[in-house]
């Protein structure tokens, strides 16, 4: 009990300390205010209609500008304002409409409904995006209506037919509820893990780093054992870390509500709650273990490279995620859920596409778990043995063998 309340009493004046202080306020407010700015600035700019200039040169064009203007717009919803437009540009000659081509006055040129000039081949409007494949469906759209005009087909069946799914999906495995969501939940947990990784780890890092450099930590170890002095630091900077990072999140949220043109979808209680768990385990294990870097140091110009090896299973981790969401019974899926530093990254995205068995998920629950144990108790004794020393970077296996066993 008496060192729950030690450890309390250090994360309670790193919490004091760190958090009335310039730095984190600054930040706070900065993460803040880009966030806002990031969500409402683009609606503000934002042209809601795309408009094409299309050039014409001969008969039989305007048809097939119109089409293409129907199928562009076909998805949007009844009543709403057209999301694209396609203007008609006339031209006398095929010369006139190249060269207002290539000066940037039209987007493409169609010449007597057959042949459609483009600036290049590739790139964005020549390699089968934007305008020109809507132009070559219209164009595909206004040959079947003339083949069947006979059946009495019309116009709007034929686009009818060419926008929509005509093949029903079967899958061989039936989904238990909707994935699509979930999946949008894991991947943007993925990326929200990572970035806390690697923003608040460092924190904890420097935050370990910088009292062993300014010599408080001496007249702290007096009262107080290594491990439960690491402990409570990584309580405090971590609690202030998941305050600030919870904080910008909620304002993201409110700020999308608010002013976004788009709406968040529903999250199924079940896919934030394995998010949540994950994103703990994920990041205690690399705190601590930032936190044991810490200690290794002395200086805080030598702290970016005692981070490298979490840094580079953080990214070890972030990619695999990457690869489980194409394949999430893969090789890579199944090797990357039993091992402790990419298993946080990897395991919530295999449980929103439903592709990983209970035994799996318990398993690298346990692992995960027990590494976290291990780890915190190797942290201490690194800590214990280098938290003292001075000068250049201590090696983690003469502050193993300093330290008290």
């Amino acid at each position: 009990m008496r060192s729950m309340s030690l450890i309390g009493l250090v994360a309670a004046r790193e919490i004091g300390e760190r958090g009335r202080s310039k730095p984190y306020l600054i930040t706070s407010s900065l993460t803040a205010l880009l966030v806002i700015a990031l969500i409402v600035l683009p609606g503000l700019f934002e042209d809601e209609t795309d408009t094409f200039r299309i050039g014409s040169v001969g008969e039989g064009n305007s048809a097939i500008i119109e089409t293409a203007e129907v199928l562009g717009n076909s998805g949007d919803e009844e009543g709403a304002a057209p999301t694209l437009e396609m203007e008609e540009v006339g031209f006398s000659s095929r010369q006139e409409g190249e060269s207002a081509l290539s000066e940037g006055d039209v987007t493409v040129v169609l010449v007597d409904g057959v042949e459609m000039i483009i600036e290049r081949e590739g790139g964005f409007f020549g390699g089968g995006g934007g305008p020109t494949a809507l132009l070559q469906q219209a164009a595909g759209a206004i040959a079947l209506e003339q083949v069947i005009a006979e059946s009495g087909e019309s116009a709007e069946a034929v686009i009818d037919i060419i926008s929509s799914e005509s093949l029903d999906v079967t899958p061989l495995v039936e989904a238990e509820g909707d994935t699509g969501e979930a999946s949008v939940v894991a991947y943007f947990g993925l990326i929200l893990l990572y970035m806390a990784i690697i923003l608040y780890g460092t924190w904890i890092l420097t935050g370990v780093t910088e009292e062993k450099s300014n010599r408080v930590v001496e007249v702290m170890i007096s009262a107080i054992r290594p491990w439960q002095l690491l402990a409570g630091k990584i309580v405090g900077i971590g609690f202030l870390a998941l305050v600030q990072f919870v904080g910008t999140i909620v304002i993201a949220l409110v700020t999308i509500r608010l002013f976004a043109s788009f709406d968040i979808p529903d999250i199924p209680p079940g896919s934030l709650f394995n998010l949540a768990v994950w994103f703990v385990l994920g990041f205690l294990l690399y705190a601590v273990l930032f936190g044991a870097a810490g200690s290794l140091v002395g200086r805080l110009e030598d702290a970016q490279s005692a981070a490298m090896p979490m840094t580079i299973f953080s990214v070890i981790g972030f990619f695999a995620g990457f690869a489980v969401l194409d394949d999430p019974d893969g090789i890579v899926a199944r090797i990357s859920t039993f091992f402790p530093f990419t298993a946080p990254f990897t395991v919530p995205i295999r449980v929103s596409l439903q592709a990983i068995p209970l035994w799996e998920y318990a398993v690298s629950v346990v692992i995960t778990a027990a590494t976290i144990y291990l780890a915190v108790r190797a942290a201490g004794r690194i800590y214990a043995g280098g938290i003292l020393r001075s000068g250049s970077r201590t090696k983690i296996r003469d502050a193993w063998r300093s330290a008290e066993g």
